[in-house]
């Protein structure tokens, strides 16, 4: 009798034990999980920005995506001509080159194929470009007609025989210094003569369908930035944001800066962004405490008025102006600073500044960011046109990967052994149940 006492006794200790042991591991194991989870998809996104697996991971969502923009009920081609007959007519040529670029995705399976065929069958050019130029023959007449009248500039349209020195087909892709698409605006609205068909249109004009690049400057001269400086000390309506974006950009220019082309780039996509009132709250938030970390207003305002109280000409305030400036601007702060511009001048880079420019209408948070980078980087201008027709959704295409590193390893291998842990609990307290029925049948 003693004896079957005991051994009741040490069932319900044992079975205590289990059920503490059980429940504390069902309740630890979704935590560790989760933070596992959190380490290896969010942990340094600036660094798999670069990393050649998230960018193809990135262009495979980037296709896939593309593919399923067009219903089942609805023609394919019909549907791919008009999106760039529409870009066309609203002067958004960063997204009709992305159109142009999405015909192997966007398309039936029948002819994807001969757009990919026609391209491999082209030797001279990038792949972007051959498939550009391969995309051509399957818009329609007119539409066709209206692309290569935008990307042709106007002096070659009016001229009556080709260039006698052609350059080569990635030559044709130096960018020019002048506001992104600006020129390509003017173009596309200057009268066109009856006859110009593509035919007529000079060989080295229609080479590069993808040649309506441009690079953009909107920093100006320092004595630009003399006169904004002196309108703002005189209490006269001046963005100080576009202001002192253009004073760290001339002095970094002066001071032969490697960064002073990056910058200039980059703060010349966001000063058109910020006068076209383009960029979400968030961003022009962050932006400005940047900006104001890198170069504070408070001493710029008074090193500028010391400056400034002087009466000098133009060309006499230009090294004061610049110095005042250049004293003004925190180091530190402006290495991280600098850091932002590089990933927004590598995304003008890539889809030129008005492509950029849509992208960035889309960005809230310096993740946002990077995300709009690692989908450039990995699409080009196919992500475009894909904010175009998604929006701030084209940014969670962004695949940034696992990076397997010892710490997450093991991780890894402790969440298996919490599984093993559980599982053994579980099938303990089924073995100890079935035990306690048979006793009390025989009991």
């Amino acid at each position: 009798m003693t004896s079957r006492w005991r051994q009741r006794e040490a069932r319900r200790a044992s079975t205590w034990r289990q059920s503490l042991l059980f429940n504390s591991l069902l309740l630890l194991f979704p935590v560790f999980a989760a933070e596992i989870v959190t380490e290896a998809f969010s942990a340094d996104l600036a660094s798999q920005v670069n990393s050649p697996d998230a960018q193809l991971e990135t262009r495979t969502e980037i296709r896939k995506a593309l593919g399923d923009l067009i219903p089942d009920t609805v023609d394919p081609r019909t549907a791919w001509a008009g999106r760039v007959k529409e870009t066309l007519a609203e002067g958004d040529f960063a997204a009709a080159r992305g159109y142009l670029l999405a015909a192997p995705y966007m398309l039936d399976e029948q002819k994807a194929r001969s757009v990919l065929a026609a391209a491999d069958s082209e030797g001279a050019g990038t792949q972007e470009q051959r498939h550009a130029r391969a995309a051509l023959i399957f818009l329609p007449d007119d539409v066709r007609a209206a692309y290569q009248r935008a990307v042709t500039p106007p002096s070659a349209r009016t001229s009556s025989s080709p260039d006698p020195a052609p350059e080569a087909g990635p030559a044709a892709d130096t960018p020019t210094e002048a506001p992104a698409d600006a020129t390509i605006s003017a173009a596309a609205a200057t009268d066109i003569p009856p006859d110009d068909t593509p035919a007529a249109i000079p060989e080295r004009a229609r080479r590069d369908p993808l040649k309506t690049r441009r690079t953009m400057s909107l920093l100006g001269e320092t004595d630009d930035l003399t006169r904004q400086s002196q309108n703002w000390l005189a209490g006269e309506p001046v963005d100080t944001l576009t202001l002192r974006l253009r004073g760290l950009g001339l002095v970094l220019k002066a001071d032969r800066s490697a960064k002073a082309a990056d910058f200039a780039a980059a703060a010349s996509v966001l000063t058109a962004g910020h006068r076209a009132n383009r960029l979400e709250e968030r961003f022009s938030a962050y932006l400005r405490s940047r900006i104001e970390d890198a170069l504070p207003e408070a001493p710029l305002r008074q090193r500028l008025t010391g400056v400034l109280e002087t009466t000098r000409t133009m060309q006499g305030y230009a090294g004061p102006v610049l110095s005042a400036f250049r004293d003004s601007i925190d180091p530190s702060a402006l290495q991280r600073l600098l850091r932002d511009m590089d990933t927004i001048a590598r995304i003008s880079e890539r889809v030129s500044p008005a492509g950029a420019l849509s992208l960035l209408d889309h960005v809230a948070t310096p993740d946002d960011m990077r995300r709009a980078k690692l989908v450039t980087l990995a699409g080009g201008e196919l992500s475009v046109a894909l904010s175009r027709e998604i929006g701030r959704d084209a940014l969670d295409l962004a695949q940034i990967g696992v990076k397997w590193t010892l710490l997450l390893t093991l991780q890894v291998m402790a969440l298996a052994g919490f599984g093993m842990a559980i599982f053994w609990t579980t099938l303990s307290a089924f073995s100890q149940a079935q035990t306690l029925r048979l006793h009390a049948r025989r009991g």
